[in-house]
């Protein structure tokens, strides 16, 4: 039996929905599985990005006095780590290793990676303190855990970010008028838009490629505007234009669900250069959309896997699912699904009961 204090029960330190990328919509899906739990949650937004949100404390812009309080005042018996930042990461872990309080660091992505190779002594030091300091690292790909374990953490769990919900939104205009335009075949695509001479990280410019191959093919880039600003998003749409595929390639400027677009296009491409776990990829299969991804980390059981960055492999791969779309989605439907709460819900629960 978990006994309840005044306090919350989690502290949740992060970027805050509404959704930008995965690890906020975890967060949201995860809310209502914790409160049926009966686990409480104070929300933490500590990262760039600060949205209004009536049940989230802003401590963007006065850090140190609330670690401060965290660090010698009271506070909740469980932090479950979000942010990517290596000092957000490791005053959290500074918690465990002052106080015993049990910090969970859930690690998704590239950052953990750049930041422990990165030329600065003092941030690989911080890495490798955090991550051997945290009561728990989950990580959402086997490869996150296993750099964890070699770095010296103490538990390591493996659980991807995708937690299931209803599609609760209706599908954009813009985007229905586009899809219902013509018969031809919709791909899906999502993102960052990035400068294509630095890194075409989300893979919008090989779509470009990829579009001009097929012409019987159209696309939806769902755009997302998070630090990358405005700019780099322009001069995709100029080069758009200038190859005359602005009636077949929609970018859609916005940080909504992809849901409603996964029930209505054809196949998911995810050519990214490098990723995590991908909550999109495991959003797609769950709704039954075929998945072509590049093969720069591991993917989920279902998704049929092209090599990075190489056009040739893409194409391919898209024509040879196109050919018997009905056979791939029969197939997803086989896969398992697994239910990603459970696991992060029993930690808690342990955690808690160690705790009162």
């Amino acid at each position: 039996m978990i006994k309840k204090s005044h306090r919350a029960d989690v502290a949740v330190w992060g970027r805050i929905p509404p959704p930008i990328g995965g690890m906020s919509v975890h967060l949201r899906r995860l809310l209502p599985h914790l409160t049926k739990s009966g686990i409480t949650v104070q929300m933490y937004s500590v990262g760039r990005v600060t949205p209004e949100h009536p049940e989230v404390r802003q401590v963007s812009d006065h850090r140190i006095d609330w670690y401060l309080h965290l660090l010698f005042g009271q506070c909740e018996p469980i932090h479950y780590v979000f942010s990517d930042d290596t000092l957000a990461r490791f005053a959290a872990s500074l918690l465990s290793f002052l106080r015993g309080t049990k910090v969970i660091l859930r690690v998704g992505g590239e950052p953990l990676f750049s930041a422990f190779h990165s030329k600065s002594f003092l941030e690989r030091f911080m890495i490798k303190f955090a991550i051997r300091q945290a009561s728990v690292i989950v990580g959402v790909s086997e490869s996150i855990c296993a750099f964890a374990s070699s770095l010296g953490a103490k538990r390591v769990l493996h659980v991807p970010g995708f937690i299931p919900e209803e599609c609760q939104n209706k599908l954009p205009e813009e985007v229905a008028t586009f899809i219902n335009m013509g018969n031809y075949p919709v791909l899906l695509s999502s993102g960052e838009i990035h400068d294509p001479d630095v890194d075409d990280m989300y893979g919008a410019y090989l779509l470009l490629d990829l579009l001009e191959l097929l012409p019987d093919l159209r696309l939806v880039f769902y755009a997302y505007t998070i630090t990358t600003g405005n700019d780099p998003q322009e001069r995709l749409f100029e080069e758009i234009l200038k190859r005359g595929l602005q009636d077949r390639y929609l970018l859609y400027r916005s940080n909504t669900d992809l849901m409603p677009a996964m029930l209505s296009c054809d196949i998911m491409v995810r050519s990214t250069t490098s990723d995590g776990d991908s909550n999109a990829i495991r959003e797609a299969l769950y709704t039954g959309l075929p998945v072509i991804a590049s093969d720069c980390v591991n993917r989920p059981e279902g998704v049929i896997i092209f090599t990075t960055s190489d056009i040739s492999s893409l194409h391919e791969n898209v024509l040879m699912v196109l050919k018997d779309l009905k056979y791939y989605r029969n197939k997803i439907k086989l896969i398992p699904k697994n239910d990603n709460a459970k696991p992060i819900i029993a930690l808690f629960k342990e955690f808690l009961n160690e705790s009162y």
